[in-house]
């Protein structure tokens, strides 16, 4: 299994272009990525912070390239029954991310780390 990028160079070199611009765009000045998890037409960024999901062309897409979620309870992830999706739950509204087989272990490691850091804020 492989584990999601970490640092700040890895999490560069496993995206593209467009991916990182998007991703340090939305970065506050003292923010900085944890985890990065490719997905399919988004990527699943940690941030010590907040959960973010960013649609591949998100540069194209001004009001939904970016979605963002605050780590604390009102946040709820889990792999799907089909196992092939990450289901994001926040405030009412679900967000359903699609990974394929050769992603899914970093899609898991990252709902884990997500998990702990609520359940530590909680």
């Amino acid at each position: 299994m492989s584990r999601p990028s970490t640092g700040e160079s890895a999490w560069k070199h496993a995206l593209s272009e467009a991916a990182v611009a998007a991703i340090t765009e939305i970065l506050e000045p003292s923010e900085s990525v944890a985890l990065v998890a490719p997905a399919v037409g988004c990527t699943v960024v940690l941030t010590e912070r907040r959960l973010a999901v960013v649609r591949d062309g998100a540069n194209f897409r001004p009001k939904s390239g970016v979605r963002s979620f605050g780590l604390d309870g009102g946040l709820a992830l889990r792999i799907g029954p089909a196992r092939r999706r990450v289901i994001i739950d926040s405030d009412g509204h679900t967000i359903n991310v699609f990974v394929r087989s050769e992603q899914l272990g970093q899609a898991e490691l990252l709902v884990a780390e997500v998990r702990r850091r609520i359940y530590l804020e909680d």
